[in-house]
């Protein structure tokens, strides 16, 4: 008998600067594996599905998340209304080798505000493989006076906690859900989720 699809289904958005790994990220959420090199000029956003299964539901064993890549287009500012419609979480991703790319976050955060106010917000500090040239209380600082819901360091090339931080978010989406549901009003809890991702 066929497993019936999963009833819990999640939009992730990527946004940051041009050559932050963006597409390298969403390369290895969709296969598994680097892409060495990414050619996306004039080619449309791209949209992955992926099956991730939830760890602290009975009746939902598993969430569909349609992760949406830019293509590029975040260099034209002609990224379309339908990337941010109903998107459950935005993933705000820089290079953690430029601190250019970590100041540029702020008006990817006010871009997620106007078009996409009530997605949540994920910090995500690509090519931990390299040098880390963002102050980790610069980060620390950003994702706290913005609400953040959780911030990763993570490497498309090597697959460091790409996966991890995946079921992380898809987690805390679902648990957000589940509050809202219940009519509930206890904070999430504010450590945690960075320090148990394994960074």
């Amino acid at each position: 008998m066929a497993a019936s699809s999963p009833s819990l289904r999640f939009k992730l958005i990527l946004l940051g600067d041009f050559g932050v790994g963006k597409t390298t990220f969403f390369h290895r959420i969709r296969t598994g594996h680097f892409l060495e090199e990414v050619h996306t000029l004039g080619q449309p956003m791209s949209v992955c599905e992926k099956i991730v299964p939830l760890r602290h539901s009975r009746s939902h064993p598993q969430a569909q998340v349609s992760l949406w890549d830019t293509a590029g287009e975040e260099r034209f500012l002609s990224l379309s209304s339908c990337y941010y419609r109903n998107a459950d979480a935005a993933l705000l991703v820089y290079n953690l080798n430029s601190l250019l790319s970590f100041d540029s976050l702020s008006h990817w955060l006010y871009v997620t505000r106007q078009y996409c106010m009530d997605a949540d917000i994920f910090l995500l500090g690509n090519k931990s493989d390299l040098e880390n040239h963002v102050p980790e209380e610069k980060a620390e600082k950003f994702a706290a006076e913005h609400g953040a819901s959780g911030r990763f360091r993570v490497s498309a090339k090597t697959g460091e906690n790409v996966e991890r931080c995946l079921q992380e978010m898809v987690e805390r989406l679902f648990l957000k859900q589940e509050i809202q549901r219940s009519s509930l009003h206890a904070p999430l809890q504010e450590a945690g989720y960075y320090s148990h991702c394994g960074c």
